[in-house]
C-alpha cells in the first residue's frame, strides 16, 4: 500500500482506494466479528420438548356375581313337591324355615343337632352341616330339613348337596350321638329334589 504525501489520509491499496485511517476500519471490522460471535454465543437455546408417555386408563373389571347353588324360593318349591307326596301317603311335614327349630318325636332338634352331634352313614362318620345356600362348607350340606312327628318315632329328612349332586339323607333316631342316617332311595322324592336343585 501507498500513501500520498501531504495527503495522510489517502491509502492505496492493491484493490481499492481508500481514504481515512486503516486502522481504525479494520478495528470497526473487528468489532463487528465480535458482536457476531458473541450474538451466536448468546443465542437462546432451543428447549427440548420432552413428549409425555401416554398413560393408559384402568379399565374396571366388572365383579362376578357369586351364583347361590340354593334359596329360599328353591326351598319353597321343594316344601310343595314333599307336602304333595306326603298327602300320597297321608304324612305332612314341617319344614324348617330357619327360625323355629324342629323338635323331632323322642329324638334331637334340628338344626342344632347337626353342631352338636355326629353323623354315622353306612357305619362311617360323616361331616354334616346347615347350608341354607348350598355352600360346599361340609361333606353333606344341608339345605333344606323336613319332619313329621308320629307316635313313638319320627322321619327326619335331610336333602343335602354333595359335590353338586342331591342326596336325601332320613334320621329316625332316638336322641343318639352319634345320629344314624340313612340314604333315602324314594324315586318321586329324589327327582323332585334333583329337578328343582337343578333348574335355573
Amino acid at each position: 500500500m501507498t500513501t500520498l504525501t501531504g495527503c495522510s489520509q489517502i491509502h492505496f491499496g492493491k484493490d481499492a482506494v481508500t481514504i481515512g485511517n486503516v486502522k481504525k476500519e479494520k478495528s470497526t471490522k473487528a468489532k463487528i466479528k465480535k458482536a457476531q460471535s458473541s450474538s451466536k454465543k448468546t443465542a437462546p437455546k432451543k428447549k427440548k420438548v420432552v413428549k409425555k408417555k401416554a398413560t393408559k386408563k384402568k379399565v374396571k373389571v366388572p365383579k362376578k356375581k357369586i351364583v347361590s347353588k340354593w334359596d329360599i324360593k328353591k326351598t319353597q318349591k321343594l316344601q310343595k313337591a314333599v307336602n304333595q307326596w306326603g298327602k300320597a301317603i297321608g304324612q305332612s311335614y314341617r319344614f324348617y324355615d330357619g327360625k323355629r327349630t324342629l323338635k323331632t318325636k323322642n329324638g334331637p332338634t334340628y338344626p342344632d343337632v347337626l353342631k352338636k352331634n355326629r353323623f354315622l352313614l353306612n357305619k362311617k362318620i360323616i361331616k354334616v352341616g346347615y347350608s341354607p345356600l348350598g355352600k360346599n362348607d361340609y361333606q353333606y350340606n344341608v339345605v333344606a330339613i323336613a319332619n313329621e312327628n308320629f307316635k313313638s318315632w319320627h322321619n327326619t329328612y335331610l336333602f343335602c348337596l354333595m359335590k353338586d349332586k342331591s342326596v336325601i339323607l332320613l334320621d329316625q333316631s332316638k336322641n343318639a350321638n352319634p345320629v344314624m342316617v340313612k340314604v333315602v332311595k324314594d324315586k318321586k322324592l329324589n327327582k323332585d329334589f334333583s329337578k328343582i336343585y337343578t333348574e335355573k
